[in-house]
């Protein structure tokens, strides 16, 4: 697909915290060190849990999710960002040059396709907590809307500006 590798996550009764957090390791190194470019496709029906969204959300606003690599993982992560930075010519010495340099790798190759259904009842929670899935994404919106879904849409977005609404009949 365009040249990118598509990664999707495959969720079962006993997919953790954890799974999803190796899931998310393996996907960063591959695009933030191994610079693959990859399409990262996650369905709302495979967020079991808020921390999730959480990690998509802090991932898609800085390229990164804090504590994902400690200890012994970080060490061997900027050993393969090291090797990463040197295929790419460049001679990064500290860590924390090393690390810049992989969150930037990862927010150029890394691209989240995020499949929901917007007439969820979750759709404003998730809009209020997780922003970085909306203002850091293009929104793609598939299938037949209603009139009366169209006509709530607009109602929404000019709810503060008068207008005439008399000659309006929703059916």
């Amino acid at each position: 697909m365009n040249g990118l590798h598509v990664y999707q996550i495959k969720v079962h009764n006993k997919y953790t915290m954890e799974d999803f957090d190796e899931d998310l390791r393996t996907v960063l190194r591959r695009s933030g060190c191994k610079g693959d470019k990859i399409v990262f496709i996650m369905d709302e029906s495979n967020v079991l849990d808020s921390g999730f969204l959480e990690r998509m959300n802090t991932l898609l606003a800085n390229g990164e999710v804090p504590g994902l690599f400690e200890g012994d993982e970080y060490i061997t992560l900027c050993t393969q960002i090291k090797e990463g930075a040197q295929k790419a010519g460049l001679m990064l010495d500290s860590n924390e040059e090393l690390y810049k340099w992989f969150t930037q790798q990862v927010m150029l190759n890394l691209h989240i396709v995020f499949t929901m259904n917007p007439s969820g009842d979750g759709l404003k929670d998730k809009c209020s907590t997780s922003p970085a899935l909306f203002n850091r994404c293009v929104l793609n919106w598939f299938g037949d809307w209603s009139t009366g879904a169209l006509y709530n849409v607009g109602q929404e977005f000019t709810i503060k500006i008068d207008l005439d609404k008399t000659n309006y009949k929703s059916s």
